[in-house]
């Protein structure tokens, strides 16, 4: 299925026999007008996408813009950091049993002898398990950091920003239980938005010293759990320098902030929809193509959220 982001329409969804990249590519050469696709990682949702595009170069056509979804990888990440805890979790319960096990047989008086050496390695495992767990902590809570709009620092992300972000953090996601959120961490998709954010910043061809301005302010806006006294006078002193250097300010940050808007990171809202087609199937036992034709979006939309699990 493939929705519209910003107004949540169903744009199509099709009983089909395969969801292979071909059924995939022929919707997407339906919607002549699409600029940019933003997908989950399903096999023939991938497939399709690239021979749409390879089909829009061949014929001298613009590129879509492929982004990859953010939530997905979010999501997968949890489940690994949860996994990491767990496992570690599990160790130091596993060592405290038998240390407790070690304690009662010498209260009672019966021999230790030969237990010591295997209590050891359990506690030399729990720590190594919860030394691992600490550092995919902290290397994921920098890794999610990547795919904000706005590093940690205040700084406007980017696509080289953000890569070198995630390949500091790789080394300390190691392991089977990070291998999916790795292969997804990795991937150049991952980082699109960020291109578009910045190509369409240019676009609007706005003073430096001025668009830097509204870059600080469209930050605070945008994470005010981080106000303080320091950042609202540095909030105070943007506004008066750009009342004084631009006086339809306003009208500029709202061309900032149209882009921020403008820009989807997440195909999650295919979800949206598709849990109306999942309650439909759950009453009438069965999906046909009726349940399916809903309203859809006319085929000049610029953009789409896209899910595999529809098509």
């Amino acid at each position: 299925m493939v929705v519209e982001p910003e107004s949540l329409c169903w744009m199509t969804g099709r009983m089909v026999t395969a969801r292979d990249g071909v059924t995939w590519a022929e919707e997407f050469a339906r919607l002549p007008a699409l600029q940019a696709v933003v997908r989950d990682d399903g096999t023939g949702l991938s497939k399709g996408v690239q021979l749409e595009r390879a089909r829009r170069r061949a014929e001298d056509q613009p590129d879509l813009h492929d982004t990859l979804d953010v939530f997905h990888t979010l999501r997968e990440g949890g489940r690994a950091l949860r996994t990491t805890w767990g496992a570690a979790a599990h160790a130091l319960d596993r060592a405290d049993a038998a240390q407790k096990g070690f304690d009662r047989r010498g209260r009672q008086g019966q021999s230790r002898q030969g237990q010591g050496a295997p209590l050891n390695r359990l506690w030399r495992q729990a720590e190594r398990l919860w030394d691992h767990a600490t550092a995919a902590e902290t290397a994921w809570k920098r890794a999610r950091s990547a795919f904000e709009l706005f590093t940690p620092e205040g700084r406007l992300n980017d696509r080289t920003q953000a890569e070198a972000t995630v390949a500091a953090t790789l080394p300390h996601l190691s392991g089977a239980a990070w291998a999916k959120t790795r292969r997804l961490l990795l991937r150049r998709e991952s980082f699109t938005f960020l291109g578009q954010v910045h190509q369409r910043l240019a676009e609007l061809k706005l003073d430096p010293d001025v668009l830097s301005a509204l870059l600080d302010l469209e930050r605070l806006r945008r994470q005010p759990g981080r106000l303080s006294a320091a950042t609202r006078a540095r909030a105070l002193a943007r506004t008066v320098q750009l009342t004084k250097s631009c006086p339809d300010w306003p009208v500029q940050a709202e061309r900032v902030r149209e882009v921020f808007r403008g820009v989807w990171r997440a195909s999650s809202l295919v979800e949206c929809v598709n849990s109306v087609a999942r309650m439909q199937q759950s009453r009438h036992r069965k999906m046909s193509q009726g349940l399916l034709d809903l309203k859809r979006l006319p085929r000049n939309s610029p953009a789409a959220g896209a899910s595999g699990q529809g098509c």
